[in-house]
């Protein structure tokens, strides 16, 4: 049926070469697939409009077709790279780095590091990056060797970083100061300052319209709507893995239900790539978005925590011999993360060799992540003393994306192409691997009060508002019990507004704060 098809093509082709005496048909004319021209046939006859049959079966034919991104040889020829220099097992070229949160880095660190990405991206090396990762997915997910095998592969991908520029390091993205937002999702990480826009196409920011391991381009879809909508990691979480000892206490061995380990760090990094959602959730083509790598990094870095708490005397681990117990090394014993197996596209390497203490004693080390009341010094941070009463001694929280006012990133010449998107803006879709636990039902979709509201239920708060800041200013002759003073509250709508990300909202600051400046100085001058 197929040759019949292509016959009857060539035959009108030559035809017509013929009577016009034009040139022939170009050789590259589309043919019907011998699936769409049989599932036309099997329609003819039925009461439907055969014009949209015709087109539902083209559809169904390239909808229905996803081909995974085999490795090349250029991807075979940078992971023989890594093992002729033995890469773990000697220090790297490049030196020694420090990876510190991404909010911390000054403006030239942080679009240095843009920069190099985007020449990863343009040089195909992200790419290569991203066909490894997403090769034998089970020999380093939902296993002992999760941990390890990302450490190695975020190192790697670190090194060809700092072969375009060797003052950039990695950064790491900490969530936990996001969660004491209203909406998360209005964290200054996705403004064009950071990682760009978080929903859908990337067309904002340093990584916009980079096309990913879907092959088209790179989608997320932050704090999505759904029945059980995933959450971020916050610092309880990260407390509650701290108490632990070992490494199978916070590991993935053979559970009878993987998603209900809530002390599992894997199992929590599955809930912030189903948060991010879009290309993000798929474990085969997450590392072509940038975030990706801060997540891991914050990942790596919560695990290094833990080995020192190991290496302290409340436990007394060796970090570099522990491991899960025989048998239990994987979610339905799953071959590939026993510690003498082999670590996929870096065999030259043993699950067992990520625990070395080289990696962040050689390699790289960790910038402690923001406290109060410094926060870093960072512009995009601030201490808030008041939001979570069982931490008194304040938190760090990320200010929202309506505060980015980085000079835009002009290097990159991909806007024009994509003003308009192509194919009518059809999506194609995979079954997710990765589901983390559920969430707190924050969506981007709510209102800031509505965020508000499930964050204080979250973290304890009893009173339906927060407590007042109070002011009090004595008037003349005022005595010491300070009985005859002016109180001004500041409530919380003050917070709510300062939170927001809508047109229009620094203006309301602003005149909210003039009112109360005129207010109190008619209120003075009364005194006075």
């Amino acid at each position: 049926m197929f040759e019949k098809g292509v016959v009857v093509v060539s035959f009108w082709c030559a035809i017509a070469a013929l009577v016009s005496s034009q040139q022939p048909c170009p050789s590259n004319v589309f043919v019907k697939p011998a699936e769409v021209i049989a599932c036309e046939q099997r329609v003819q006859n039925e009461p439907v409009n055969q014009t949209l049959a015709a087109e539902a079966c083209m559809r169904t034919y390239f909808v229905n077709r996803f081909t995974a991104n085999l490795l090349l040889p250029e991807d075979y020829a940078l992971l023989a790279e890594f093992a002729a220099k033995k890469f773990g097992k000697n220090p790297p070229v490049s030196g020694y780095r420090v990876r510190r949160d991404i909010r911390v880095l000054s403006v030239t660190e942080r679009q240095k590091l843009f920069r190099a990405f985007n020449v990863l991206y343009k040089t195909g090396v992200l790419a290569r990056f991203g066909r490894i990762h997403g090769q034998q997915v089970l020999r380093k997910h939902h296993g002992a060797s999760f941990l390890p095998w990302h450490r190695v592969f975020l190192a790697a991908v670190e090194e060809k970083l700092r072969e375009i520029d060797p003052d950039v390091s990695l950064a790491y993205w900490d969530y936990s100061m996001d969660y004491y937002l209203p909406l998360p999702s209005d964290s200054v990480i996705w403004s064009s300052c950071f990682a760009g826009n978080g929903d859908g196409v990337v067309s904002e920011g340093p990584f916009r319209f980079m096309y990913g391991g879907l092959n088209e381009l790179i989608r997320r879809d932050i704090a999505g709507n759904g029945t059980c909508p995933p959450r971020l990691i916050n610092k309880d979480d990260i407390d509650q893995l701290m108490r632990f000892c070992y490494y199978a206490n916070i590991t993935t061995g053979n559970p009878p239900n993987y998603y209900q380990q809530v002390n599992n760090l894997e199992v929590l990094h599955d809930g912030v790539h189903d948060w991010v959602g879009g290309d993000m959730s798929y474990v085969r083509h997450a590392p072509y978005d940038f975030v990706f790598y801060m997540h891991h990094a914050f990942i790596d870095y919560i695990w290094e925590r833990f080995r020192t708490r190991q290496s302290s005397l409340s436990c007394r681990v060796d970090v570099e011999r522990d491991y899960r117990e025989p048998g239990d090394y994987a979610v339905d014993n799953f071959p590939g993360h026993a510690p003498w197996e082999e670590m996929h596209g870096f065999e030259y390497l043993q699950n067992r060799d990520g625990l070395w203490r080289n990696w962040t004693t050689a390699f790289y080390g960790y910038e402690p992540a923001p406290r109060c009341p410094e926060c870093g010094n960072s512009e995009n941070l601030y201490c808030d003393r008041e939001i979570d009463p069982r931490r008194p001694e304040g938190v760090c929280v990320t200010k929202t994306k309506f505060f980015c006012v980085d000079p835009p990133l002009t290097d990159f010449d991909r806007d024009k192409p994509f003003e308009e998107p192509l194919g009518g803006g059809a999506i194609l879709t995979q079954s997710t691997i990765h589901k983390g636990l559920p969430g707190d039902g924050r969506t981007r979709f709510m209102s800031q009060e509505e965020g508000l509201a499930i964050l204080r239920e979250q973290i304890g708060h009893v009173n339906s508002s927060t407590p007042s800041v109070m002011y009090k200013v004595k008037g003349p002759g005022a005595q010491e019990n300070g009985k005859q003073t002016l109180t001004l509250n500041l409530h919380e709508e003050l917070y709510v507004i300062s939170s927001a990300d809508s047109k229009g909202a620094l203006e309301t600051y602003d005149a909210i704060i003039r009112a109360l400046l005129t207010t109190t100085a008619a209120i003075l001058a009364s005194y006075f």
